[in-house]
């Protein structure tokens, strides 16, 4: 196809079985959020195109790859608005990431909960992957050669073809691209190679390169093409790119020598991070900075299923949630060595109760006093208190660093069958004595520095179906009256956000997902 043809929105999709991209929006398989940005791009009169990658339209349509935009400059704030009314949330990549004049934002699908993350380019910032060393001032006429492809607009082949070429060259033709084994070009970018040499006149993309990239000569994009294509020498490829990027300096954010030393350096980190160190991707982050999530319900609403389910979701587009469990704090030292010693007694002195079992009854009567057993479990249970206000502090102080991270189960003042102060079950606090009235108030005081997450979810589940579900693995004793309570309580004077945990694992989640990416 050349530039200013017919729209090539009939085309068939690269790779599929003869489906258009005209088709495939048609029939739904374009993401609902996907359209509706594309179409409130256009009603905008933004000047915007999708610059790059367009081999693979169809997975950017559906969200499978992100969406890498150039927006005209003078477009950026009403651009950046139309995001935000359609529910995106800007984002922070790793600092040796974030580059002048791209934008990063992310948006939930609200059928398919699935992410689409933009790349929204104001200057063509371009280069190897871990530098992008070259900003090539031709945005304008980039933009004007735009064309519609639904449910995009997509520049013109020319243009994108001789920027691609650029690219791969500085990507995988210098000597230190040899040197740390980048030299080879993805299956992908061969497909788009092939793909968009079979949509133009080479002397079509000469001449348009030579008119805005004059500096570069006719021979050099000769030995650009010849170097993107299978055969030629190492030397020849290296010579090519080094004589590509003397020709670029003018355009350079940093002196050659300088960016080749920080490629080497960020390749060398990155392999010894994933390999050596074993750890993961660097997480993005919110640029609205981080959240503490709580997720409250009783046994068998599926807090654990939402919280697994929260956390995949989120790490597949590298947000990587930090999970706690207020419910069952992991021990200080002070913990380990007092509760260590009081399990080997136990274990010694064996009763046909539990402590908790005793000291909770022994709460609940009107007459008789505490025991030594009972004053022992009230310790454990203040210890325990003092856990879960130090794992509380921690999450909290995380959260204000800018992560996003989810507790399951939290302590409310409302709540007493789980995770609240045992002592607030005494039904004549009067009675308690010295050393107990002590330690009530010590618990009392751990939980009361436990304040509201910023957003709580509370999974509300009949008792009946409760049990049900807890069938052969929790007593109903124990399942009921934690269901009951949750079920009962009033939350309207609360900020809790309450969800019917009755329905499909699958359609709580969507809930959930959407109810807290809402509030972000």
């Amino acid at each position: 196809m050349r530039a200013g043809d017919v729209a090539g929105i009939d085309r068939p999709v690269p790779g599929g079985d003869g489906t258009t991209l005209r088709e495939m929006d048609a029939q739904g398989a374009t993401l609902e959020l996907v359209s509706s940005l594309c179409r409130g791009l256009e009603e905008a009169g933004i000047r915007y195109c999708h610059w790059k990658s367009n081999e693979s339209l169809v997975r950017s349509a559906t969200g499978e790859n992100d969406l890498d935009l150039l927006v005209h400059r003078s477009d950026a704030r009403r651009f950046e608005e139309i995001l935000r009314d359609l529910g995106f949330r800007d984002a922070q990549l790793p600092r040796w990431k974030e580059l002048p004049g791209v934008y990063h934002s992310y948006g939930v699908d609200p059928r398919s909960g699935r992410f689409v993350h933009i790349h929204a380019h104001y200057q063509l910032v371009v280069g190897d992957d871990m530098t992008k060393n070259y900003h090539l001032p031709i945005e304008v006429p980039y933009l004007a050669s735009a064309r519609p492809e639904t449910p995009f607009m997509i520049p013109a082949p020319e243009f994108e073809l001789g920027l691609f070429l650029l690219r791969m060259v500085i990507k995988h033709c210098t000597w230190d691209a040899f040197l740390t084994l980048q030299s080879s070009l993805s299956g992908s970018e061969r497909r788009e190679l092939d793909d968009l040499l079979g949509q133009v006149d080479l002397a079509d993309v000469w001449a348009l390169m030579g008119r805005y990239i004059p500096f570069v000569p006719r021979e050099r994009w000769n030995g650009c093409l010849r170097s993107a294509q299978p055969g030629a020498s190492v030397w020849f490829r290296a010579k090519t790119a080094s004589r590509v990027q003397a020709d670029l300096a003018v355009w350079a954010r940093r002196p050659r020598a300088v960016d080749t030393y920080l490629r080497m350096w960020r390749r060398f980190r990155t392999l010894a991070r994933r390999k050596v160190f074993r750890r993961g991707p660097v997480p993005h982050r919110l640029a609205g900075g981080g959240v503490l999530i709580g997720i409250v319900g009783g046994d068998g609403a599926g807090k654990t299923t939402a919280l697994e389910g929260l956390t995949r979701w989120l790490a597949k587009e590298n947000f990587f949630p930090v999970t706690v469990h207020m419910g069952k704090p992991g021990w200080s030292l002070l913990s380990a060595t007092v509760k260590g010693s009081m399990k080997v007694a136990a274990a010694v002195k064996r009763r046909p109760t539990s402590s908790a079992s005793s000291l909770r009854s022994t709460l609940a009567t009107d007459g008789g006093s505490m025991d030594v057993r009972d004053h022992a479990r009230l310790v454990w249970e203040v210890l325990t208190a003092r856990d879960r206000s130090r794992t509380y502090r921690r999450a909290r102080r995380l959260a204000s660093n800018g992560e996003i991270v989810i507790c399951d189960r939290y302590p409310l003042p409302q709540v007493s069958g789980m995770d609240g102060a045992v002592t607030a079950r005494a039904k004549d606090p009067a009675r308690l004595g010295g050393l107990a009235k002590s330690l009530a108030a010590r618990e009392k005081g751990y939980y009361e520095r436990i304040t509201y997450p910023d957003i709580l979810i509370v999974l509300r589940l009949n008792p009946d179906i409760a049990v049900q579900r807890k069938a052969g693995v929790e007593p109903e004793s124990t399942v009921r009256p934690r269901s009951q309570e949750i079920w009962q309580l009033d939350w309207a004077d609360t900020p809790a956000i309450v969800v019917d945990a009755a329905a499909s694992q699958d359609e709580v989640l969507a809930e959930i997902r959407s109810l807290i990416w809402s509030r972000l």
